[in-house]
């Protein structure tokens, strides 16, 4: 599952550019899965949730289950 993140770039300044991502993550509940975040020019720009079991992915997985 992908999300394309659009911000107001007017409401803040970039942070400081990375490589990507700048974020990896998993979580095991409710299902396998990693979770993925990407910026562009200092901006979030991309989200991305996928699963490493035979389970779709069907939900956004619970804040409290993430693992960096």
């Amino acid at each position: 599952m992908t999300v394309d993140l659009e911000v107001d770039r007017t409401a803040a300044e970039p942070a400081p550019v990375h490589g990507n991502p700048v974020v990896e993550a998993a979580y095991t509940h409710p299902y396998s899965a990693g979770l993925i975040v990407f910026t562009e020019d200092g901006y979030l720009s991309l989200l991305e949730i996928y699963s490493v079991s035979d389970e779709p992915i069907s939900a956004w997985p619970d804040p409290r289950f993430i693992e960096r």
